[in-house]
This record gives C-alpha cells, structure tokens and sequence, in this order.
C-alpha cells in the first residue's frame, strides 16, 4: 500500500491534474480513473494532442502496472522507449527518478513494424469471418466466392493440413477438385491478398506472439503506404488483444487469486478506425471490434484511449463510452457541439477550447475524482511536455518566420 501511495504522489501528467494539494487517496483515485474507464482526447493539428498523450502513457507506465499498446498510423509512438534528447531546453532537466525508472521500463517495449522484429499476421489464426472480411466477402453479395471460401476452410481442416500460411492456403489441393465458374474469381482473391506486406514470415513472431511476451507497452506501427495492410494489421492487433483477454479472465474466473492487470488500448485517429459508417468488409471490421471494446472491453480489463481530432467521425455507440473527456484547442465549433449532444450538460462548456494555447485542455468526466465531489463543469489544465523521443513527421513551421534584415 506504501508502494501505491508513493506511485500516486509521482504522477503529474499536467497543471491541474490530479490536483497537487489533495490527499493521496484522492490522486489515487484520479489515476484509477484515468486506467480503468475509456478516455478521448480531441485536438486539432498542433494543438498538442500527441505530446498530451505522450505524456499520458509515460506517466501510466511509470507509476502505474498497466500494460500500453498503442496502434500507430503516424509513426508518432515509435520512439517511446527513448527519451528526448532535446528534453533539457524544452522541458528542463528530466526528473532523475524517472529517467531511471524509464531505463528499467525501456527494456520491456517493443515495436511491432514491417522493418523489425516481429511483424505480421498468422494466416492459420484467423477465424473464418476474419478470413471473409479480410478478402472482402459478404454472403450476402458475394456469395459464390463466400461459399468457396468456406468449403475451402472446412476442406483444410478435415485433411488435417492446418494451420497453414496464405500462401500454402492459395496452392492448396482443394482447387484440383472445386468446381464453378466462381473458383478462379475466389483464387484471385487470394493471390492479390497474399500481395500485401502483412503476413508473418515466423508464426512465431508474429503480432500474437508479440502480445503474448511480457511487456509493458506495445507499439504497432501503422504508418505504412497501403491504407489495407493498415486496416488488416489494426484488425488483427485488436482481435489477437480481446481473444487474449478472454484467457485471462477465464483464468482469473478459477482463481481470484492471480494478478491480472489491465491493457489501455491507444488508438491515434481513431476517426480513420471507427466511422459512423463503412460499406468496406475490412474497414467494418476494425470499426466493429473497436465498438466491442467500447460496449464490453471493461470486462475483459481492457480499456480504450482514443485520439482524434474530428469526434464528430467517430462512430456514435464508441462516441458514447467515453467516460474520461480531454479537449485541447478545436478550431471550429461542430466539433464541440457533438460532444455536447453526446454528454450532455451545460451548452458552451468547452468553448474555452477554441481559444486555448498548445497543452492547453479542459478535462471532464471521471478524471475529475480527485476532487469530493467532483466537480460538474469541465476543469483547465496544462499538460506538461514529454519527455520521451518524438516520431512522426509533422514539419516545423520554422521556415515561415520572416528572415532577420
């Protein structure tokens, strides 16, 4: 319990958040509630966002035991094992306990990208509606394809050769005895699938294992050319995460006893993942398991953290779940009125946002339990810069300033 103490007292993720002067049980239960409720962050380009959420997930996986994977489109996480170099002009000098706390931590986070170590999707462990989804077939429209697809499923299974890669799946015997005038359309299909850079080249080192090892935080670097292998690689991350949750609850169900902490899934443009609506196979696919995680994740001990700067994009029933709300700057007010319809109260309570500085942000909803009782209007805060490596490639505006004479 000294332990827990001493970790809520470390735990300074902004200016005004959790409040400095309250007691320790009352910091604790900020950052509980921070972990164990889904949180949105909402800001526009430059408003910080990235930096805020950076500074979030260092302070959870230093003094917190929560497990941090983060699905990347931008390549802004990638560096999160490596503290800034440039932390002593920007943020003075970095608090000595941390940094070696971070030294220690460092050591057990991983990159999941297509030029590393593990990367990839296991062929053999897919279900049948992923397999479907993942070749863009529907029953409902292509249901001739759709039914070579699950004879050839059922055919691998019952002669026994599985688990098998896609390419073994494209060459397989069971095209010397299909028949229809559909097989050649269901066999380029496949080929054109097995195109893509997302398979895994070691069935074990691929995503699942990845997520299988003991780390702390995971980052899958989504920041690839083709907008499918991007789809495909985040499906496949959020459903090898559920099916592993799954298991431990299945295990903490027989023994109450064991340790079972939660995983605070981390979700950058979360718009492009979960849309309001989707006719692609695959990019319903995503959104679907992102709504599941939403609706049912707390159960499993997993958790959502979604960045976004358009909410109103977001998917409403994943839109809905979000007990923690973080607002940095937005720049036009659509964007602050879906919040408003979606959570109710006060209208006009986040237009500070429109004005606020970068790191400027109004927090809300479950965040605020540092205070008793906690408080009905959104509170100001300012979130402290990182201090780990920035990714990404967002330019500086440098070059804009006019030169001196």
């Amino acid at each position: 319990m000294k332990q827990r103490k001493q970790k809520a007292t470390e735990f300074h993720a902004a200016e005004g958040w959790p409040i400095s002067r309250v007691s320790l049980e009352a910091k604790g239960k900020a950052v509980q509630a921070l972990l164990a409720n889904h949180t949105l962050i909402v800001g526009q380009s430059r408003s910080g966002k990235t930096n805020s959420a950076r500074r979030i997930i260092e302070e959870i996986l230093a003094w917190t035991d929560a497990r941090v994977v983060i699905l990347d489109p931008n390549a802004d996480f990638k560096y999160l094992k490596q503290l800034s170099s440039d932390s002593d002009s920007k943020a003075g000098k970095p608090d000595p306990k941390f940094v070696a706390r971070w030294r220690q931590i460092s050591k057990k986070i991983d990159v999941a990208a297509p030029d590393g170590g593990a990367w990839g999707i296991d062929w053999g462990k897919l279900s049948l509606d992923e397999m479907a989804a993942f070749l863009r077939l529907k029953p409902s429209e292509t249901f001739a394809e759709y039914r070579h697809l699950d004879h050839h499923f059922k055919y691998q299974k019952q002669t026994g050769a599985w688990p098998v890669t896609l390419e073994e799946f494209s060459k397989s015997k069971y095209f010397d005895v299909a028949v229809g005038e559909d097989v050649e359309r269901y066999r380029l299909r496949l080929q054109e699938l097995s195109g893509l850079d997302v398979w895994a080249k070691d069935s074990n080192n691929d995503l699942d294992s990845l997520f299988e090892r003991d780390l702390r935080s995971i980052i899958v670097d989504l920041s690839l050319d083709d907008d499918q292998a991007r789809t495909l690689t985040a499906a496949r991350a959020l459903e090898a995460l559920w099916g592993q949750g799954e298991e431990r609850r299945k295990a903490f169900l027989r023994d109450e006893t064991i340790s079972w902490n939660g995983t605070v899934v981390v979700i950058d443009e979360g718009h492009l993942f979960a849309p309001p609506e989707t006719t692609d196979p695959q990019k319903r696919l995503v959104s679907e398991k992102i709504q599941r995680f939403a609706d049912q994740g707390k159960k499993l001990n997993l958790y959502l953290m979604v960045i976004t700067q358009q909410p109103r994009k977001l998917h409403p029933s994943v839109l809905s779940e979000f007990n923690n709300r973080i607002i940095l700057r937005v720049n036009e007010r659509r964007s602050l009125s879906a919040l408003e319809e979606t959570y109710g109260g006060s209208r006009g309570r986040y237009d500070g946002a429109l004005t606020f500085e970068p790191g400027e942000a109004l927090i809300e909803g479950a965040l605020l339990r540092d205070e008793s009782p906690p408080a009905s209007l959104p509170r100001g805060v300012r979130f402290k810069l990182a201090r780990t490596r920035e990714g990404g490639g967002t330019p500086k505006a440098d070059w804009a300033l006019p030169k001196a004479p």
